[in-house]
């Protein structure tokens, strides 16, 4: 962009309304345009996000992004989102935060009692460059229904579940899924303590699929598919608890056991919803691991760990967690490098640290069975006072068989420090560590803030390439007056 001048304009126009406009003046792009209104009352509000420009290869460029919600009555609520960009990376080229999909919206919703009733499609952009447009599904309808019963003879539920689902592609198959599931569910506390709740389940699923693929085959197959899915599961848990001193210590022995038919998972049925699949302590004891209805976990399985936690009077505390699960049968459902694909799974974990304000520490993991090497890593670290306070995240795993998710070993960190009462420098970077390791991005910032404006100079280094995205080093200076408003400068290079 070259060098740039950016200086918003807020304008209230009423108490419940309000505009920004944000031009920017580009030394080799020209002039670009972004704006933000923003209107809220007792029963709607609408946030309109968006921006244009002309650059210098005579296209017009832009983005919009706009959140409409509206309380209709004490029931039902709707809205819409509506998410596009003119192409991938424009709004990274132009500064602005981008995800990696823009996903357009519209629903309707109802909640009344201990029921729930939701009503969606989906239009999605992704942005990435590995993205087909044709491939990817416009999702028209998508309905889900929830009822929970109130507790009843000895606090036993029972709940229904309905959802339907229309999936359509302009390249590739479609599908569309029927599913239906009632159950029933007994939360009991025995006499020494132990908590324990007794589920019985029965889902139904039917689908239609066209032109789906044909596993190790190049034709494809049409038809209607389905299958029934009985399940019955306990779980357990034993807490127990003493205080010594300033410290309440709780030790939590855990366990539960799921009985259902083997298999469930024919290759007639379509993987729409359940393609990731992580192993951690979040799922370790959930009935299924995978995270939507496509798929389903067959066969009678355990799954058993323990907990442990200390809290201290003065706010400070500790917690561990490990615990793995056991399968009668194999399953090849779940993929090399799932970490379930035998019969013990890999072992998970999880340890958080906190003995005061000044040092916070969380690491979670997944062990290999066999010899206990990692298969996923993770670390946060915040320590120190504000006067100089560092943070560091670490964040490794192997990619998993059949995923289309790559693996990735990082390490990312920040040092802040307050210099004194009107001063404060920070200085950040994040590097890659997979096979000989490459910086991905580094920044210098120094600040100034007093009671009328704040004023920062931030020094960046992008290494980052995506297309006609290129490593680039950027000078950014910002000035905002607490009662006017912002000015930002700024120097671009590109293709260092």
């Amino acid at each position: 962009l070259g060098t740039t001048l950016t200086t918003p304009y807020f304008w209230n126009i009423a108490p419940n309304r309000d505009i920004t406009l944000i031009p920017t003046i580009t030394s080799k792009e020209g002039l670009h345009l972004a704006g933000e209104l923003r209107n809220v009352n007792t029963t709607n509000k609408i946030d309109v996000k968006g921006s244009i420009t002309y650059d210098s290869n005579d296209d017009v460029l832009g983005h919009i992004d706009t959140v409409y919600r509206k309380d209709i009555d004490d029931t039902w609520r709707g809205g819409f989102d509506l998410k596009r960009a003119s192409d991938d990376t424009y709004q990274r080229r132009y500064g602005m935060t981008s995800p990696k999909t823009m996903t357009s919206r519209a629903f309707a919703e109802a909640f009344r009692g201990r029921d729930y009733l939701s009503m969606d499609a989906y239009l999605y952009q992704g942005l990435q460059g590995t993205d087909s447009p044709g491939k990817t599904p416009i999702v028209l309808p998508m309905v889900d229904f929830s009822h929970i019963s109130k507790p009843g003879r000895f606090g036993a539920t029972t709940s229904f579940d309905f959802s339907a689902l229309a999936l359509t592609r302009t390249e590739g198959h479609d599908t569309k899924r029927l599913s239906m599931s009632g159950g029933w569910r007994l939360p009991r506390v025995g006499s020494l303590g132990e908590v324990m709740d007794f589920n019985l389940s029965l889902r139904g699923d039917m689908y239609h699929a066209t032109n789906l693929p044909i596993a190790g085959q190049d034709g494809t197959d049409s038809g209607i598919a389905g299958r029934i899915y009985p399940e019955a599961s306990v779980n357990w848990k034993f807490p127990l608890a003493r205080t010594q001193g300033r410290i309440t210590q709780t030790l939590e022995p855990v366990a539960s056991a799921t009985i259902s038919p083997n298999g469930g998972n024919p290759s007639s049925i379509p993987n729409e919803d359940s393609m990731d699949l992580e192993l951690d302590d979040t799922n370790l004891f959930s009935s299924s691991r995978f995270s939507g209805l496509d798929r389903v976990e067959g066969g009678p399985r355990f799954s058993y760990g323990v907990k442990w936690a200390a809290t201290g009077r003065s706010g400070g505390n500790s917690s561990f967690f490990v615990g793995q699960s056991y399968r009668v049968r194999d399953d090849d459902t779940f993929g090399e490098g799932s970490g379930l694909e035998d019969n013990f799974s890999d072992i998970v974990s999880r340890v958080n640290i906190s003995p005061g304000a000044l040092i916070d520490l969380s690491y979670r993991t997944r062990l290999d069975k066999d010899n206990l090497s990692p298969r996923r890593n993770e670390i946060s670290l915040t320590a120190g006072p504000p006067a100089l306070q560092v943070k560091s995240d670490y964040v490794f795993f192997k990619r998993q068989q059949g995923l289309e998710f790559g693996g990735r070993e990082e390490v990312s960190g920040s040092l802040v420090g307050q210099i004194d009462r009107y001063w404060k420098s920070s200085f950040s970077g994040r590097y890659n560590l997979e096979n000989s390791g490459d910086l991905r991005n580094i920044a210098l910032n120094l600040t100034y803030e007093c009671e009328c404006f704040t004023f920062s100079t931030t020094l960046r280094r992008e290494f980052f390439e995506d297309r006609d995205i290129k490593p680039n080093d950027s000078v950014l200076f910002s000035l905002s007056f607490k009662t006017l408003g912002d000015v930002q400068a700024g120097i671009t290079q590109t293709g260092l």
